[in-house]
This record gives C-alpha cells, structure tokens and sequence, in this order.
C-alpha cells in the first residue's frame, strides 16, 4: 500500500472518530449541565404563622405580646439543619425575653444561640443525630416571643428573615454545604399608640455666652456608623447611660486653647441624639474659634467649620457626627480596644448582659480594662458581636481630632 492511501485511511479514521465522539461529548456535556442545575436548586421557605400582608398586616397596640410561630417548608428538599437570622425595628418591637424562642423540642436541637441584638436574633438548629426526623413536610420550629413598643402609624413595621438564614438538606440530589433555602415570608405588623418615651426634649438654655450641641453617636439613637452614617434602624434606641458629660475646647485661630468647659449632653429619643448646652462664662470674646468635643467611648471631634462666638449669646452649631470604640479614652482606636472587647466577652456565643454576675464582664480579665463600662461600645448593657463589628466599621478613623 503506497504511503498516499495510508494517509489518506488515517485521515478517513480519524474523521470517522472526531464524529462519534461529538454527540458523545455534547451528551456529557449536558448531564454534567443538568447535574449541576439540580444541584443549584433548593425548594425551602421559611415563613411565620399567623401570616400577614402590605393588605392585611397583623394588628396590634403598644404592650401588645405577638407570638410567631416560625415554619420552615422543605418543598423537594429533606431538611436536617436550620440558621435563622430575623431583622425587626427595635424602635417597633422587642423581644419578649431574654431567650424569646420557644423550640419545637420534639424535633429539634439547639446547636449555637439564640444570640440577640438590639434588632437582630440568630439561632441554629438541626435534628440531631437521628436522620429518620429530617423533615420532609412543613413543620413547625418554634415560637418567637415579641412586644409591641412602638406605634406604626400608617406604615407596617415588618419582621423579616436576614442574609445569613440558611436551610441544609440530606436529599439525594443536594449537596452538604448547599444552602436550599428559596424564598422567606416576613411578617408584616401594624401597632397602635405611641411609645411612652416619644417626647421632645427642649434644647437647654444657659443665661451668657454659651454654645447649642446636637450629637449624634455612633450606635446610638439615629446615627449609624463610619460607612454608614444614616444605617441607623439597628443602632440602640435605648442607651444604657442617656446622660454623659461633654468635654468642649475652644482654640482661637492660631490654634492656640482659650477655653475649656464641660456640661451634661441629654439623650433624646424622639429625636435619637443626644443634647445639651455648655457655658463659657467670661473666657472668650466675641471672635471665631475652632471647637473640639469628646465624650467617653467616643473620639475627640472637631466641630466643622469657624464658628463664631458672640459674649452674652448663644451659637448654635451644627450636628456633630462621633466615632465610637474607644474604651479607654486615650483618644485612639487600636488593638488595645480590641482587647478589651475580646477580654469583655464579644467572642461568647451568648453573652450575658453586664448586669449578669456570671458575664464575662465582671471576671477579673475584663476588670483589668479601666473605666470597664466603656468597652460596651453601644451602651446597650451586652459586651458582643455586635460592640466588636461597630468597633471595626469606625477603625477607617483610628485618631481623634
């Protein structure tokens, strides 16, 4: 056989073969596609029971308790875990208890939690060791306890589910890590009557020179944090401590300190800042100055702008923005404050309030933090996960003014 015919059977073979190993190749190719499809899906949802609406909105009135029976669907999917994570306005609502969930104990374990915040509750549970509960029809997983605090007007507050709720499943066509959660139904509530504490504060008047202050502080009443100044629904509406002293300097324009004085700043929450008034006596006249403010937990701040004093009157300046997480006072955000929050127990799966003798609060670890009260960034009585995450959200600012 000449060397042309060889190439040419070669060729014919090799044609023949790419041929067959096309379709078999797209064949391949589309069950690993729809493998990979069926994997990707997940048929769970999690709702609340009684159900609820935008058009039919549970009804309630401040002091009212609201019971949520919380399900969890499994669809196609076979459940044998449950992270739950539910997001409410604690200016609306609050929870019933300190430990608000009621556990579906026949059919389920607490794994890590309940863990609250001021507007946050999180809590793992699975079926334990016994695979023969996984749940394969819709069922009940507990009951969360609220209390209704605040009215709503014609706006419904809404008690959803967060970003870190997730369902997993021992179903023949899921994996060990897929989360097969689909869709969450919130609960949608209407509340009556006003909160007892929504009263206006009149600004405070001092007779000669003095200056107005509006403070907002960070996880606090309506201020946010550094990245997100105006992220306020889940700063804590209910500080522990609704008065603190205000430290203010005064420099001239060559920067030079004039004056110095300090005065209570008063919280107020229907506003949800804090205010106050600080006199000056006789120490400066009438000019322009630079203003700086710091109270504890909270950076120095320098008021922006020149602000102009006037003898025998009273300037008001502008709202002022503070950085929190300083816990001692140093003026400085920086590992010692982490460590004093990690001595103070923000690493604890469930810390117990500071009240709590048996708080990591009151050992000896965390009393060697001085003044230990202001390692409680957000002033809300638990030294936590959420101190530790404000904490690093205002760490872009580490030095005061």
């Amino acid at each position: 056989m000449n060397t042309g015919k060889k190439k040419k059977i070669i060729i014919t073979a090799f044609l023949l073969l790419l041929l067959i190993s096309i379709p078999v190749t797209i064949g391949l190719l589309s069950n690993r596609q729809e493998t990979r499809g069926r994997a990707a899906g997940g048929t769970t949802t999690l709702s609340f029971t009684p159900t609820s609406s935008t058009t039919t909105p549970l009804q309630k009135a401040v002091g009212d308790n609201i019971a949520l029976d919380m399900y969890v669907d499994p669809g196609s999917n076979i459940i044998t875990f449950v992270r739950y994570q539910v997001s409410f306005d604690p200016t609306k609502v609050k929870l019933a208890t300190t430990n608000p969930m009621q556990l579906n104990n026949a059919l389920f374990t607490s794994v890590e939690g309940p863990v609250a915040s001021a507007g946050n509750i999180a809590q793992s549970v699975s079926i334990g060791s016994d695979p023969t509960k996984a749940i394969q029809t819709k069922t009940k997983i507990g009951t969360l306890h609220f209390t209704a605090i605040g009215g709503t007007g014609n706006t419904p507050t809404s008690i959803t589910f967060g970003n870190l709720t997730q369902a997993l499943s021992s179903g023949a066509n899921d994996q060990a890590s897929q989360n097969v959660l689909s869709s969450t139904t919130p609960a949608i509530v209407t509340i009556s009557g006003a909160a007892a504490s929504a009263s206006t504060m009149p600004q405070p008047t001092i007779t000669g020179t003095a200056i107005n202050f509006t403070l907002l502080l960070h996880g606090v009443g309506t201020a946010g944090d550094n990245p997100n100044p105006s992220g306020n629904s889940l700063s804590n509406k209910n500080p522990l401590h609704p008065q603190r002293n205000l430290d203010v300097q005064i420099f001239d324009t060559n920067n030079q300190i004039v004056a110095s004085a300090s005065a209570p700043v008063t919280y107020d929450s229907a506003s949800g800042t804090f205010i106050g008034a600080v006199g000056l006596g006789n120490s400066v006249t009438s000019g322009n100055y630079n203003i700086k403010i710091r109270t504890d937990r909270y950076l120095r701040k320098r008021v922006s702008g020149i602000q102009q004093i006037k003898v025998d009157e009273t300037t008001q300046v502008p709202s002022i923005q503070m950085i929190t997480g300083d816990t001692n006072n140093d003026n400085v955000l920086n590992v010692i404050d982490y460590n004093a929050l990690l001595d103070c127990g923000y690493g604890q799966l469930n810390p117990l309030p500071i009240a709590d003798v048996n708080a990591v609060y009151n050992t000896d670890t965390c009393k060697v933090h001085i003044p230990q009260v202001d390692v409680d960034v957000n002033d809300d009585g638990v030294i936590g996960s959420t101190d530790y995450n404000l904490f690093l959200r205002e760490l872009s600012v580490q030095n005061g003014d």
